[in-house]
């Protein structure tokens, strides 16, 4: 990957064909040394005695005879005055082979700001100052888009004023605002346990209530916006007049406002950023390469994502210069313009950062417009060895750099990304994607610099295989792509001639085909090529012919170098000789049909020690047909487990899984096979190193009772270190106060999924109080009851809710206030319920599903007319 940092610096003696042989070879002796060395490592771990079945003097030669080629290379790189770019570049983020980051991707944090770092730490002294001299308001002024609310939220997020106050509450004013409103949501912020009081009190009870807290519990208060003396005038009741163990912090356009409160007050105004002579030569040159991008947004954002880069004034002129010369001022966008972009794009491209431009480069193996789910980009990304283990920081997993590395893209504006709940998920972001131009750019270099293959079978397409007189081809790579109507026999004679498919290291047989089948030569043919490093088969469910599930078992257990296998969505079988794969990093085997051979062992796993993410199948399996369980002991250095299901799966082995950092556990059956899996992941997240940052559990069929079952529930809902984000329950529930009670301020689940609980009660007071929940669907008589009512500031995050077939409900009632910022909104088989309520302001999106057609009818008139994309409506 690194061999791409030699080039830019090769002089004139050498010619860019030379170059690319030169590459060629060089990336053929680093694939001949690593396959010695992974050779060593799987017979090592086939023996008891490793180093006797090892031909000493055969190892010696092949080991030396790579080394006199690599000295031979490096006379060559000297010759022709070909260095590593870190030796000749001046830009800052190359001086040594470790990507410097410029945000940190991996943790969420605060917005970061420049200029105000010590405008902080003063403002924290202020606020942990007890003295008889401290100041009890601390105000913040300033003009619109200075950074007030910034500066504000750094403070209020510091680790010594969390520590130093015991109760934190956050409230933005605006120019709209109620008094009651916003004491309650100070009150709940402040004591959420008494949540369903506080909406209950007049404003006379809340403005004691308040007072009461802030001398009891030292508190900090921040009002955020607040535009008028009015404002505050209305408020000031509830707030300590004289000295306070509490304290108040405010931000404001006007600073009269914060005299208007307290003239005792601190009152600081950031000052806005000085202008260096810098600072402007570095405005006229943007302002200058901004034009020669004739208006072109993604010219101007990509040229913007590398000066972001680039902090001298040095390096914009740098920049300036190499734009300059692909860009030409005044030009339209036609088709000669359009060659000028690509050719800006390039050189944005060469000024990647070596790590990164692999990693690019790899992302237009994917269809156009495509959306790219991250988390499996990312282990493809390590798979082929693109992700650097130099890059990786202490305690950091290889997902994380990956993840650092998709974050530099970003930032440099040559990736567009869609974001993940920071709250539920490990990364953050969820999905990728490429701007057409940039995606024409990248396959051109992809294609410059045989990057990868692609295969297009599909209906009339004629395709020429390369000469087998070849001695290897020139990619190592392959994507295959078969569409609705390709031709099965030119597949076939694809995958039967005899060609050089032991150059290959990663083959992706991309589509969406449904029942489609692969070619039938595939099955048997998959052994030839047995150097893969990667290989993905997903989304068929059409097996025919010569392409059996024994013969495709036999032969994928031959591919011994694998580091990625998936076989996700399609209807093949776990294998026996998969136990063979002992270098495998990624394993998914997720679908919802699985063939299992009668002789597979239950530890067919317990020996791929390098194994860091598995997806086993996600229904039932029977594992030797007997009531053996799959055995998980030895894969220590697990990070991701999916599916894990209680009824095929040996749950005391969950223990030994210390790295863990994503599970998804099934337990069927009974709630004390639940209490026995907390027992054991307790053994892992209590440690100090735990991992452990998602568990999702689904329980199906453990008849629920009311004593020790709704007991274990509780335990596993409130149990902080096993950070339980998304609960599936498919059982009767008495009722859901005794699984959520009212205190649930430390509970983090974001989804929640209920079926067939045929709750009396309505359930909406208690479930609105989970405070990050976003995705709510209830299904199947979930709820029984006539009436439901959603009340005003309840679902605080809800961004999804689903209910189907509340065969009872009548009416459902949405105060105001509720669900903020609930955009999608699904509703099936409730088949009495008269109208939608009005609450519902935010909704972007509103799926109706079988309803009845005056409910519908209904709904077209209201909504329909004003927005005819907002809903669909199925009959």
């Amino acid at each position: 990957m690194r061999i791409k940092t030699f080039l830019p610096d090769a002089d004139s003696r050498i010619d860019v064909e030379t170059i690319r042989i030169l590459v060629r070879e060089v990336r053929e002796l680093a694939y001949d040394a690593e396959h010695a060395v992974e050779s060593f490592v799987i017979k090592a771990s086939s023996t008891k005695k490793p180093f006797q079945w090892m031909n000493r003097v055969k190892f010696s030669r092949k080991m030396k005879d790579i080394q006199k080629k690599m000295s031979i290379f490096f006379d060559l790189f000297s010759d022709y005055n070909i260095r590593p770019t870190s030796e000749s570049s001046t830009s800052s983020n190359r001086e040594s082979g470790k990507l410097k980051r410029f945000h940190s991707f991996t943790t969420p944090e605060p917005e970061i700001f420049v200029g105000f770092h010590e405008d902080v730490e003063c403002l924290v002294r202020h606020l942990l100052n007890e003295t008889h001299n401290s100041y009890p308001l601390l105000s913040i002024c300033g003009m619109g888009g200075l950074g007030k609310t910034t500066l504000a939220q750094k403070i209020y997020n510091h680790s010594a004023i969390k520590t130093h106050f015991a109760g934190l509450a956050w409230v933005s004013i605006s120019r709209k605002w109620q008094t009651d409103r916003v004491l309650q949501r100070i009150l709940i912020c402040l004591v959420p346990e008494n949540r369903n009081s506080i909406l209950n009190m007049d404003t006379d009870k809340l403005v004691e209530y308040m007072l009461q807290i802030q001398e009891r519990k030292k508190c900090l208060i921040v009002l955020d916006d607040i535009w008028s003396s009015q404002a505050w005038d209305a408020l000031k009741a509830a707030f300590p007049a004289g000295k306070s163990i509490s304290k108040l912090m405010l931000t404001s356009r006007n600073a009269e406002v914060a005299e208007h409160v307290n003239l005792n007050g601190f009152i600081h105004q950031p000052e806005c950023l000085d202008i260096t002579r810098d600072v402007k030569r570095m405005e006229e040159l943007g302002r200058e390469m901004v034009e020669h991008c004739a208006g072109l947004p993604l010219a101007i954002v990509v040229l913007g994502g590398v000066l972001v880069t680039k902090p001298s004034l040095i390096e914009w002129e740098k920049v300036y210069r190499d734009s300059k010369s692909s860009l030409k001022a005044g030009k339209g966008p036609g088709e000669a313009y359009q060659r000028e972009i690509l050719s800006f794009l390039v050189w944005s491209y060469n000024d990647l950062p070596p790590q990164l431009k692999p990693c690019f480069l790899y992302l237009s193996k994917f269809g156009e417009d495509k959306w790219i789910k991250l988390e499996t980009l990312y282990q493809l990304w390590i798979a082929e060895g693109m992700i650097l283990s130099s890059d990786k920081g202490e305690g950091e997993t290889m997902i994380q750099v990956a993840e650092s590395y998709m974050g530099e893209l970003v930032h440099r504006n040559m990736v567009q990304v869609r974001f993940n709940d920071v709250e539920s998920s490990l990364t953050k972001f969820e999905s990728c994607s490429l701007h057409d131009l940039m995606r024409d750019m990248s396959l051109i270099q992809a294609k410059a610099e045989d990057f990868f293959e692609v295969i297009h079978f599909q209906s009339g397409n004629e395709f020429h295989l390369k000469s087998t007189t070849e001695s290897r081809s020139a990619s190592t790579r392959v994507v295959i792509r078969l569409d609705e109507e390709y031709s099965s026999k030119e597949a076939n004679y694809y995958f039967t001639k005899k060609r050089n498919e032991e150059c290959y290291r990663s083959i992706l047989l991309l589509g969406k085909f449904g029942a489609r089948s692969l070619p039938q030569a595939l099955g048997s043919h998959v052994a030839n090529f047995r150097f893969l490093k990667v290989f993905s088969v997903e989304h068929y469910t059409n097996f025919s012919g010569a392409f059996s599930h024994i013969n495709f078992g036999r032969a994928v257990g031959s591919l011994v170098y694998l580091r990625y296998l998936s076989v996700r969505d399609t209807n093949l079988l776990i294998f026996p000789s998969l136990q063979k794969l002992v270098l495998l990093q990624t394993l998914k085997l997720d679908t919802d049909k699985i063939y299992v051979l009668p002789w597979l062992s239950r530890d067919v796993l317990v020996k791929m020690d390098c194994l860091r993410h598995l997806y086993l199948p996600k229904f039932k399996v029977d594992v030797l047909g007997r009531k053996s369980k799959l055995r998980f002991n030895g894969l220590s250095k697990l990070e991701t487990l999916e599916n894990f299901d209680t009824s095929w799966c040996e749950v005391k082995d969950l223990r030994e899984l210390i790295n863990l950092r994503k599970l998804t556990v099934t337990v069927r059956g009974s709630c004390d096979i639940l209490e026995e899996m907390m027992k054991n992941l307790d053994d892992v997240a209590s440690s100090p190193s735990s991992c452990l940052r998602f568990l999702g559990v689904t329980i199906v069929d453990c008849d629920i009772e009311l004593n020790n079952d709704l007991t274990i529930l509780k335990q596993l809902v409130y149990a902080e270190n096993l950070n339980l984000r998304d609960l599936k329950i498919y059982d009767l529930i008495p009722e859901v106060g005794l699984i959520f009670p009212l205190h649930v301020s430390t509970i983090c689940i974001t989804t929640l999924y209920l079926r067939e609980s045929y709750l009396a009660e309505d359930p909406m007071p208690i479930l609105e109080m989970l405070p990050v929940l976003s995705v709510l669907q209830m299904r199947e008589d979930t709820y029984v009851g006539k009436e439901m009512v959603c009340s005003a500031t309840g679902f605080p995050k809800l961004t999804v809710l689903i209910l189907y077939k509340f065969t009872k409900l009548e009416n459902w009632r949405v105060e105001e206030g509720s669900m903020p910022i609930l955009s999608y909104l699904i509703i099936g088989r409730c088949n009495k319920l008269e109208e939608l309520p009005e609450g519902l302001v935010f909704l972007k999106s509103l799926h109706i599903a079988q309803m009845p057609q005056d409910f519908n009818d209904r709904l077209k008139r209201q909504d329909g007319e004003q927005r005819p994309d907002f809903m669909q409506i199925w009959s």
